[in-house]
């Protein structure tokens, strides 16, 4: 086998257990198995998962990046606090770049992305779980910027969706957000439906402000 194939086919492997690593690691944050605070250990998680410092090195640097862990010198690796000031600054940059990416989306919609969509909102009214309203939320989203085809715009919506979980977790679980969470989506959906970019970009901004406004006003109240 050519020495470059080997190369090549070892990067690879190598950049599947870091994401495996990466996911498993973000789980753990998000489902609060790791809290703010805990220390976070280079050796240990090598050990724990079986890979190489380097693999857990690049996992830890890219979970640094999203925000759920931070790096302190002289004080190691820990998982990073939720703050109203890191949600409401999450907010105002989802709430310029969404309403962006969807008002690029929009011309390139087809009924079966508006169907899908609807599906999803379906399914959405009867989740239960936070878990199921987390996932089915995002996928409603998802959809309806995926025509845009802005790899660059919608990898920074990804970034920014990941690093809001952890916040619109709390939003699920502490408030009754969901009921006008859907009247939004529902009347997006119907704008999108019939090519109203102007009022469909307007309505996103104020439905993600809501939602930020009401869980940083949380946060506020809790950490005074």
């Amino acid at each position: 086998m050519n020495p470059t194939e080997i190369t090549v086919a070892d990067a690879l492997a190598a950049r599947s257990t870091s994401a495996i690593l990466l996911d498993t690691l973000r789980e753990d944050i998000l489902h609060g198995r790791l809290k703010p605070g805990d220390r976070v250990l280079q050796d240990a998680v090598a050990t724990r998962f079986g890979v190489s410092q380097t693999v857990a090195r690049e996992a830890f640097r890219d979970l640094v990046q999203e925000g759920f862990l931070m790096a302190e010198p002289r004080r190691g690796v820990s998982v990073a606090s939720m703050s109203a000031e890191e949600a409401d600054e999450i907010t105002q940059l989802r709430s310029r770049i969404e309403p962006q990416a969807l008002a690029w989306a929009i011309p390139r919609m087809t009924p079966a992305v508006i169907d899908a969509a609807e599906k999803t909102l379906k399914e959405l009214d009867k989740a239960r779980t936070v878990n199921q309203i987390i996932l089915l939320n995002a996928r409603f989203h998802q959809t309806l910027y995926a025509p845009a085809a802005r790899a660059r715009t919608l990898a920074m919506v990804e970034t920014l969706r990941l690093g809001f979980e952890r916040y619109l977790r709390f939003t699920w679980e502490s408030t009754s957000h969901l009921e006008q969470s859907q009247k939004e989506h529902i009347e997006l959906l119907r704008l999108c439906r019939v090519g109203a970019v102007d009022a469909s970009s307007e309505l996103l901004r104020r439905h993600i402000l809501a939602t930020g406004e009401k869980l940083t006003s949380k946060l506020t109240h809790a950490n005074a």
